[in-house]
């Protein structure tokens, strides 16, 4: 039984879920989907998307940006025209 409170008086309902943050945000950062994080911490999609959908947008975000910085780390050291055009003309919508 969860703990009584205003909004829940009789203290009704499931405790809720906490799940580490932490490792959410690393998972999306490797680009991993819904499905994949939720069977990681043994939870439904649901509950990612009802309670830590920020987290893993953050985490993909970073993710990517991890990944142009290394693109264009690699472009650069390599000297490689083509790596560094697509990393110049990639743009997010």
């Amino acid at each position: 039984m969860t703990k009584k409170t205003d909004s829940n008086p009789k203290g009704a309902g499931r405790k809720k879920i906490e799940l580490d943050r932490d490792m959410i945000l690393k998972l999306a950062e490797l680009q991993c989907n819904w499905k994949e994080i939720s069977y990681v911490l043994e939870c439904s999609v649901d509950t990612l998307k009802r309670n830590y959908a920020d987290i893993i947008d953050k985490g993909y975000a970073m993710g990517k940006i991890k990944l142009r910085r290394a693109m264009f780390r690699h472009a650069v050291e390599k000297d490689n025209a083509v790596i560094i055009e697509l990393t110049g003309s990639e743009k997010d919508v």
